[in-house]
């Protein structure tokens, strides 16, 4: 890719010794230059790359993907009881019990956005959702930094088991931080990642034996 410009601005002849003119137009063509670099440095589609980041990278996978940058949310659900001396006065009567539900949520880093993004485009394993499909999409989540789709020999590390309309992702070994597989157990009920929605989809975080009889079919 050529990082100079092929064909710069320039003067007619008859304003070629007007040195305002000649001044004007040699800073456009570095003003250009500058550009093009940057556009070179910056390839917008290409987000697994470093020159990505922060509002950039939201802004380029909203415009060219159609992704927006999701807040990891979750809801706390406390039950509140009447009793004496446990509630504000005239909150809840005697006995009388309430929901509460606060919710919160967390931002989305570059890293976790970027293997998201992944997780969406990836067209290498095709369409059509199939249990395979879902265990190279867990592989290339939690092993991909920043997006990457690297290349691994086999999916053994994760085990899928499907119980009626429950699909439940079992990780056998503890070769990825605690931390995110929590995130991917998170995002994985908050509808973030491409998956089919008449199934629901839970993450285990403990080795489940494979000898062990569960009601369903373990791949």
């Amino acid at each position: 890719m050529r990082t100079d410009l092929i064909a710069p601005a320039y003067a007619y002849q008859q304003f070629s010794d007007d040195a305002n003119i000649v001044a004007l137009f040699k800073a456009y063509n570095q003003l250009a230059q500058e550009s093009l670099a940057w556009m070179v440095t910056h390839p917008m589609a290409l987000y697994i790359g470093p020159a990505l980041e922060g509002n950039l990278l939201t802004y380029c996978a909203f415009c060219l993907y159609g992704q927006f940058r999701y807040r990891i949310s979750y809801t706390e659900i406390r039950s509140i009881s009447g009793e004496i001396d446990g509630a504000d006065i005239d909150r809840l009567t005697i006995n009388d019990t309430a929901i509460d539900k606060r919710y919160d949520g967390s931002a989305i880093s570059d890293d976790l956005f970027k293997r998201i993004l992944t997780w969406n485009f990836y067209k290498g394993d095709g369409l059509n959702f199939s249990i395979p499909w879902l265990k190279r999409r867990v592989m290339r989540f939690l092993t991909g930094e920043n997006g990457h789709a690297w290349r691994f020999n086999s999916t053994h590390s994760v085990s899928v088991r499907c119980v009626g309309k429950r699909v439940i992702i079992t990780l056998d070994r503890a070769d990825w931080p605690d931390e995110l597989t929590a995130l991917l157990s998170r995002i994985l009920t908050n509808g973030i990642l491409n998956v089919p929605p008449m199934r629901t989809f839970t993450l285990s975080l403990h080795p489940v034996p494979r000898n062990t009889d569960f009601g369903g079919d373990i791949l």
